[in-house]
């Protein structure tokens, strides 16, 4: 069963297990242990998908952001961003998960999460795309990434953007603009936000 991780502040469905909305801060909390990095190093994909996604041909270690999502952005790229300093973090049934305020006291927020429920990383997103409003693909500083979601909000400054950092996880970039000159075109937002969690990564 895959999910597609929607806004979890702002009460968007939770595709794929049944989650309405409103229902996100209900969804019980799971273990924040991060499970093991493995690479994968096999042309094939995990059992039970159909592989069609963009293979990681570089994948990140996502540890650091499973054990402490909000250690997706450094002090720096938060200030960078117009962030406040502090996140606030969380995990439920999709993953580990950290959420934004902007620091100009407006209701805009960034959500930043990794995706543990899709075993199959983006190919679970792949195999589901045709239940969605919108699939875009893109890549994020060389990574494979797509925007999608169930619903399209992007005109009222909802961007959801999932990262491929390896075969069998991705990264997902919300933005919640309600009150920004950015709230016509938050993708591009979502896309500055994605390129700073992987260089995070990188840098480990």
């Amino acid at each position: 069963m895959s999910i597609t991780f929607a806004a979890l502040t702002a009460g968007v469905l939770l595709a794929g297990c049944g989650v309405k909305s409103g229902d996100a801060g209900n969804i019980a909390p799971m273990s924040s242990q991060p499970p093991p990095f493995i690479p994968s190093s096999s042309g094939s994909a995990p059992a039970g998908s159909t592989g069609s996604a963009p293979k990681v041909s570089n994948p990140l270690n996502p540890a650091p952001i499973l054990a402490n999502p909000c250690a997706a952005l450094t002090s720096a790229q938060l200030t960078t961003f117009g962030l406040e300093a502090t996140g606030r973090s969380r995990t439920n049934d999709a993953g580990p998960t950290c959420a934004w305020d902007y620091a100009d006291g407006s209701t805009n927020t960034i959500n930043v999460a990794s995706i543990e429920a899709n075993k199959n990383g983006l190919s679970d997103l792949y195999d589901q795309k045709a239940e969605k409003a919108y699939f875009e693909e893109t890549t994020v500083s060389g990574y494979p990434a797509v925007y999608t979601d169930i619903t399209d909000d992007r005109n009222r400054g909802r961007c959801s953007l999932q990262i491929g950092v390896t075969d069998q996880l991705t990264v997902y970039v919300f933005t919640q603009l309600d009150d920004s000159p950015d709230s016509s075109k938050p993708c591009p937002v979502a896309d500055r936000v994605g390129a700073a969690v992987v260089q995070t990564l990188k840098e480990g």
